[in-house]
């Protein structure tokens, strides 16, 4: 049974409820049937109950379940995305987007003020976007599948430098207190942060982290 702070790697498919529109999933074989194309990463996903690697309302309905288990979760606005915020819609010229060589196109997310924005319609030389996610005021519904329970300190510590890299470490070493991975790409020092400090809050705080480029 699973319980807080397990490391649980999932498939999942995630819908718009009120449309059923897929807008995140992990099973390829799922893309496949309904003719999903995209930038998806169609393998298993870690998730750590009680952490923050999912929405916390889909991390939290892994508790006590079990290897194996299939089930549903709705997830209430509030609880995934955000409510929508009309404040958050904005007016600009069309002659700000032609000023930075952008063509906008409805449905187009964008960078605006250092903020990610969609645009939402354009007329008459105007462009109205929104800075709200675009998932923001959905109702959401998971369909999740348990695949397996992470136990091998070795294994964790590669699954954690691919939740935050997308890719698996070219090889991962424990050694006493020091774990060591050896990767192809450069690892932005923000990345490296992060990995050494959920290696140190989930598998063991006196681990020292290292990642070196082959």
């Amino acid at each position: 049974m699973i319980k807080e702070n397990d490391f649980v790697m999932i498939n999942f498919v995630g819908r718009i409820t009120a449309t059923n529109q897929i807008f995140d999933l992990t099973d390829k074989s799922v893309a496949e049937k309904e003719n999903i194309k995209g930038d998806y990463n169609f393998s298993p996903v870690l998730v750590i109950p009680g952490g923050n690697y999912v929405l916390k309302a889909v991390s939290d309905s892994l508790l006590n379940k079990n290897i194996g288990d299939k089930y549903e979760v709705t997830v209430a606005p509030k609880d995934g995305f955000g409510e929508f915020d009309r404040k958050l819609i904005k007016t600009y010229g069309l002659s700000v987007f032609r000023g930075n060589n952008i063509n906008p196109s409805v449905g187009d997310m964008i960078m605006l003020d250092d903020r990610m924005a969609t645009v939402l319609a354009i007329n008459s030389g105007r462009v109205l976007v929104s800075y709200n996610h675009p998932l923001a005021g959905k109702e959401l519904k998971y369909s999740i599948e348990v695949l397996s329970i992470i136990e091998d300190n070795k294994d964790k510590c590669s699954a954690i430098f691919e939740h935050y890299t997308g890719k698996k470490p070219d090889s991962v070493e424990i050694q006493g207190d020091s774990v060591k991975f050896t990767a192809k790409d450069d690892i932005k020092s923000y990345i490296k942060d992060g990995i050494s400090q959920d290696i140190k809050k989930y598998i063991n705080d006196k681990f020292t982290v290292e990642i070196i480029k082959q």
